[in-house]
């Protein structure tokens, strides 16, 4: 059994976002990755997909979430479900920090530009401007 005291792992900050690893690749997972991020007013995720589904688990504030053409305001407590290859991307919708788990059935899972391009993991990502 493998177990991670949340505080004892890292926080990667970014200008845009806040992650934590929870589970994955080095972690030992064999098929799940879950992430702990936090994002600022003024921050945001930008528009993207992945290869596998991703859950977002909204802990905390109030989210603008794109999904393909569609646009929906989701306060917390919720969890949204976006399905492979969907494009999305997440913004704070009020004055507050908004608090999520993006959870994937993948220890490893990729991110793609809406043109299909792969881009840095969230901890990697230092773009300030939106795309």
């Amino acid at each position: 059994m493998a177990v991670f005291l949340h505080d004892s792992l890292p926080v990667h900050r970014v200008p845009r976002i806040q992650t934590r690893i929870l589970v994955g690749e080095k972690s030992g997972a064999a098929a799940t990755a879950i992430w702990e991020q936090w994002i600022e007013t003024g921050g945001y995720i930008p528009l993207h997909y992945h290869e596998v589904e991703e859950v977002l688990v909204i802990l905390s504030g109030s989210v603008d979430v794109t999904l393909g053409e569609e646009q929906v305001t989701v306060p917390a407590p919720a969890t949204i479900v976006v399905p492979a290859r969907q494009i999305h991307g997440l913004r704070p919708s009020g004055s507050e920090q908004v608090h999520l788990l993006a959870m994937f059935p993948e220890k490893s899972p990729q991110i793609f530009d809406p043109q299909g391009t792969l881009r840095p993991l969230p901890w990697e990502d230092w773009q300030q401007d939106e795309t």
